[in-house]
């Protein structure tokens, strides 16, 4: 009787051992988000020029909870494919960043669950926060027409960045997911690119997008990840352009679109990422 009832305990202990090593694996895997801008060499603190943002199913000033956070966005037409979850309005009021065309600017993974929340559990993957998910990134620029704390990026963007394979700027990959390794951003822990040095002057939301691109019947689809900086590009180059094409976001992604929903995923070793057809719009050159 007692073998018996030890044997039940153990396997229910084990189950329940197997279950949180899932949702712990499961929530590894949804944790990019970018909370710290570096300009002029130097990183931020999180959140100093980034819009914070809240958690899902929560107020700005309801309760808040760490997993809550690192959901993805998965509707390409919400609201909060612009700057991340409940950040179309800048309701953290972020500072301005004041930078230089032709300048190099960077977003870092974040360093902290949450805002972080105070007393939170710290996780494995928070003592080295990565882009764990390969996927290509982007970055953007939308001209405010007025103060950026009150813009909601319903304005015209433009894309002035694209990462697809390894650049410079890669992580020697530290797993055997030989397929991940073929793009560029996989497990990098920030990112540097270059505002154009034709960017006209003016006030603008600058954001910076991850995509895990997944079929549309897994996970919920692709996943969306992204955040964005309040900058005021100066520009005194003799040369300025006229940004194009524009789009708006949402509306520059539909669900199901063949660029950005096919299957990558863990094991499928066949994948050859010159296969990967950019969505559009073309970078601003």
């Amino acid at each position: 009787m007692k073998s018996t009832f030890l044997f039940a305990v153990g396997s229910a202990l084990t189950r329940v051992n197997a279950h949180c090593e899932e949702r712990l694996n499961t929530l590894k895997h949804l944790i990019d988000f970018f909370d710290r801008l570096m300009v002029n060499g130097t990183w931020s603190e999180p959140w100093d020029y980034i819009r914070k943002i809240s958690p899902q199913g929560a107020e700005v000033d309801g309760p808040k909870h760490d997993y809550d956070y690192i959901i993805p966005v998965v509707d390409p037409s919400s609201l909060d494919l612009r700057c991340g979850r409940n950040a179309s309005t800048a309701w953290s009021k972020p500072k301005v960043a004041v930078i230089h065309a032709g300048d190099k600017v960077g977003f870092a993974v974040n360093t902290t669950v949450g805002l972080p929340i105070e007393g939170a559990t710290v996780m494995p993957w928070d003592r080295w926060p990565n882009l764990y998910h390969p996927g290509p990134a982007t970055a953007w620029l939308s001209k405010a027409p007025g103060s950026l704390n009150e813009y909601k990026g319903d304005g015209d963007w433009f894309k002035i960045l694209s990462v697809v394979g390894r650049t410079e700027q890669s992580e020697p990959p530290n797993d055997d997911y030989y397929w991940k390794h073929q793009w560029g951003t996989y497990q990098a822990k920030s990112w540097n690119f270059t505002i154009p040095a034709a960017t006209p002057p003016g006030d603008y939301l600058l954001r910076f997008e991850h995509i895990y691109p997944l079929p549309v019947d897994s996970l919920q689809g692709s996943q969306f990840y992204t955040n964005c900086a309040h900058v005021r590009i100066l520009n005194f180059n003799s040369a300025i352009g006229t940004p194009a094409p524009l789009v708006k976001i949402p509306g520059v992604y539909t669900f199901g679109q063949k660029e950005i929903y096919f299957y990558a995923d863990v094991g499928n070793e066949t994948y050859d990422i010159r296969d990967f057809v950019e969505p559009k719009p073309v970078v601003w050159e």
